[in-house]
């Protein structure tokens, strides 16, 4: 069982208890997951851990936390909850350790994950752009219910993108 924090800002920076920083990304969801799934999870997010200082406008860099998770022995690990170009994902270390300690961390994200999606959504309103094709983003969670509305730019062309 791990406790889980925002990271401080001396944790930010220094390696955790296994001299490890986060590195590489893996998706939360599946391909194909539906947006509202993504507007509930930031909302989860905002809940236990509140609005991201850094909350962008950009859809594919959206926001970032820093997560410290300390075991019952007090170990530290760090990882990284983001949305990027895949949706909600995390980054825990990747290379040049163990496969035990890998296993370890894996253990732990999937830990945090199952915490966040415990937690009841805040009730929020995001505007964000993804950049790449131009189209808006808005999520609005109320209630506990994702809504996500978009809109196309007038010259889109989905042959542009073929």
């Amino acid at each position: 069982m791990y406790k889980f924090r925002l990271m401080t800002e001396s944790e930010k920076n220094e390696k955790d208890s296994y001299g490890n920083v986060p590195e590489g990304g893996e998706w939360i969801y599946a391909i194909g997951t539906n947006e509202e799934k993504y507007a509930l999870f930031l909302g989860k997010m905002i809940t236990l851990f509140g609005k991201p200082d850094d909350l962008s406008d950009d859809w594919e860099n959206m926001y970032n936390y820093e997560i410290a998770a300390e075991d019952e022995d007090g170990k530290k690990l760090f990882i990284m909850i983001y949305h990027g170009s895949g949706g909600p994902s995390y980054c825990i270390p990747r290379h040049d350790i163990s496969e035990d300690v890998r296993d370890i961390y894996v253990e732990m994200a999937k830990e945090l994950v199952a915490y966040i999606e415990s937690a009841e959504p805040a009730d929020y309103v995001h505007k964000s752009v993804y950049y790449d094709v131009g189209v808006k983003i808005t999520y609005t969670v109320k209630y506990g219910v994702a809504r996500v509305d978009s809109e196309l730019p007038e010259d889109f062309d989905p042959e542009d993108f073929m």
